[in-house]
């Protein structure tokens, strides 16, 4: 080394003044996307090019996953959705994005399922979060025909979401405790881990939860026709649906149990 050069400065580093390095508590939406392989873009053709590999990698996978006739043909359909909606998005502008090389239908581990699963059920509830703003606007619109489609394919995709969580689910509750349950804890994610750090479905619920009282009860009934009527008590049929089956998918992991979130608030208010 030549003796008249110089060695760079080192930079300064930051550190705490307690000490300590700045890590989370507890788990929050961050921890919840990063563990999903979630990566947060406002590019539309990506969209279209994930919904399209995930859709593919789901159909692959399917007979292992033992869903009944039922819940598959209710998962299809909101596959079906998904891709016709991502045709409209490569027909609206832009170059496709390739959807990746063919991939095999893998070994359908139970952690590699569940996080496919969440994936397509992702999708499903980001596609369903457009047509509630759709669906508000119909409605303010007093346009009777677009707010009875909407209603349809929200319900038709509350059912594949349905579907689709028992597909993620398809695998026995041995599995779940030594293959996924570990994996969404300590050390491998800050305690607290819990799906209420799902973007789409927070979005979701709040956006229901402002459309329902112009959708639902009788005064709100009485200025809809009948039809439409009847297509939204379908929709909030669904939507319970929803809910029960996701009890019965937890009460199959930890029958009687409590979530990882409840476990970390008991585990902290005992300290």
């Amino acid at each position: 080394m030549n003796p008249e050069t110089k060695a760079d400065p080192i930079d300064i580093i930051a550190l705490r003044n307690d000490a300590r390095a700045p890590i989370s508590a507890t788990a929050d939406v961050r921890h919840y996307d990063d563990y999903f392989r979630i990566d947060r873009t406002d590019d539309p053709v990506a969209w279209w090019s994930g919904a399209q590999r995930v859709a593919r990698l789901v159909i692959d996978d399917l007979p292992a996953a033992e869903l009944d006739e039922d819940l598959q043909a209710d998962l299809l359909g909101g596959v079906s959705r998904l891709l016709l909606a991502g045709g409209a998005v490569r027909a609206g502008g832009g170059a496709a994005v390739p959807a990746g090389p063919a991939e095999p239908p893998g070994d359908g581990t139970a952690a590699r399922r569940w996080k496919l699963g969440h994936h397509l059920f992702h999708h499903m509830l980001s596609l369903m979060n457009s047509h509630t703003d759709g669906l508000g606007d119909a409605l303010g619109d007093s346009d009777w025909i677009a707010v009875r489609l909407l209603l349809g394919e929200l319900t038709a995709l509350y059912d594949a979401a349905t579907a689709t969580m028992h597909y993620a689910a398809g695998f026995p509750a041995t599995a779940y405790e030594a293959a996924v349950r570990p994996t969404m804890e300590p050390p491998w994610m800050p305690p607290g881990f819990s799906g209420v750090f799902n973007r789409e479905h927070e979005v979701l619920l709040d956006r229901l939860a402002t459309l329902k009282p112009r959708l639902r009860g009788r005064a709100a009934e009485r200025g809809m026709p009948a039809e439409t009527a009847r297509t939204a008590r379908a929709l909030w049929k669904a939507q319970s649906r929803n809910r029960r089956e996701h009890k019965l998918i937890c009460e199959k992991f930890v029958p009687g149990g409590s979530s990882l979130l409840q476990q970390h608030f008991t585990e902290k208010k005992g300290r």
